[in-house]
């Protein structure tokens, strides 16, 4: 009878004998598998495989971000280069494109993953292209009023070209200033003439101001044309004109004189483009016949 009951005992010391067996020739099998044949495990294999397929996504995604990142570049070099410069808009700086980025970490969660830069990147473009967007409409708004444009840029001379009116005596540039005697940028023109002679605006615009000083510029007008251009009538004895004024190219503004800071009387005419003087010289043409020119111009009260 005893023999009978170790049969069971025996049955069940082989099974377990056997399942060990298999898990040591399972884990054997695999370290041969991984360890000696190099090869990985079917989870190993499928992982790596779909991380390949999201590396490729990304490496697509990322070639495509530099392909749309080089033509929004384009889109804001053109704007800011042509179409914000002819309508005398200032470019918009880097720092305001670029706007929104700062220094808090806004992708912690993707911390250490291809995705961050991703993802980093396309919100840095949309905030890009969100501002460029912004800035066409402006150029929209102002090109609205571009058939304007060409009557409010400088375009005539401020005083008759009458040669036996004037003379040129201090052109645009470096010059010795006549008082200190030393070298010094003349940031306008200077016609040389009688007190009296009529001053006139050079294009449509709103006078900005319209000072009375003993020193300096003296009594002078200044006119924001738009589209960037600012122009400044220096030393004037008579101003006709107050703040705020409209005025069409040809009005009368006052007449020349010898206020302020000067050795002798003249006009002293700026043309500022953009807050920077340029040479008034390329915006008029001198040699019109003066006749010509009278029929551009209203003359002055008594005139």
């Amino acid at each position: 009878m005893a023999e009978l009951k170790d049969v069971p005992r025996n049955r069940g010391w082989k099974i377990l004998a056997v399942v060990i067996s298999g898990i040591l020739l399972f884990l054997f099998y695999m370290w041969v598998y991984v360890s000696v044949l190099g090869l990985d495990l079917p989870k190993t294999s499928i992982l790596k495989w779909q991380n390949a397929d999201w590396s490729s996504r990304v490496d697509r995604l990322s070639q495509q971000l530099d392909q749309h990142d080089e033509k929004l570049s384009m889109l804001e070099v053109r704007d800011d280069r042509i179409y914000r410069s002819v309508y005398g808009l200032d470019e918009i700086p880097q720092a305001v494109r670029q706007a929104g980025i700062g220094d808090v970490n806004l992708y912690e969660e993707l911390e250490g993953t291809a995705l961050q830069y991703i993802v980093k990147r396309v919100d840095v473009m949309e905030k890009r292209a969100y501002i460029q967007s912004k800035s066409f409409d402006d150029v929209a708004a102002v090109q609205q009023t571009a058939g304007d444009l060409a009557a409010h840029i400088p375009a005539i001379s401020p005083m008759n070209t009458d040669p036996s009116t004037y003379r040129m005596s201090s052109p645009f540039g470096y010059r010795s200033d006549p008082i200190l005697g030393i070298s010094k940028r003349h940031t306008g023109m200077d016609f040389a003439c009688d007190p009296g002679n009529p001053i006139y605006a050079v294009g449509d615009g709103t006078v900005i101001k319209v000072a009375h000083e003993g020193k300096g510029y003296g009594n002078h007008v200044e006119i924001d044309h738009g589209f960037g251009y600012v122009t400044r009538y220096a030393h004037m004895s008579r101003i006709d004109v107050e703040e705020g004024q409209k005025v069409t190219r040809g009005d009368c503004i006052g007449l020349s004189g010898r206020s302020g800071r000067v050795t002798g009387p003249h006009l002293h005419f700026e043309v500022i483009y953009r807050k920077d003087y340029v040479n008034p010289a390329l915006y008029m043409d001198l040699d019109i016949p003066a006749e010509d020119y009278a029929e551009m111009v209203r003359k002055p009260a008594g005139k």
